[in-house]
């Protein structure tokens, strides 16, 4: 399947924002790192331990966010169209 020319015109889909996986899984991700940031030290995490649970929140909502947006995405948001 060859890749639509300049000029060709593709219907698709226009949904609302709110129901991106990819803005909800970013805010999710940063829920996280705020939440292990601040209930890190009550919990007894020591801060090595909290980098590391916030480096991988941030590298598995990378490749969530990368996997959702290549294979999983057949929306576009109005936002993202030009005007």
């Amino acid at each position: 399947m060859s890749p639509p020319q300049v000029g060709d015109t593709t219907t698709v889909t226009v949904s609302s924002a709110w129901w991106s996986k990819v803005n909800w899984t970013q805010a999710v991700a940063a829920l996280s790192m705020i939440l292990v940031f601040f209930i890190g030290p009550s919990a007894a995490l020591t801060p090595e331990q909290q980098l590391a649970i916030v480096t991988v929140i941030g590298l598995v909502c990378n490749v969530a966010t990368w996997i959702m947006k290549t294979w999983f995405t057949t929306t576009v948001h109005a936002a993202s169209m030009t005007k």
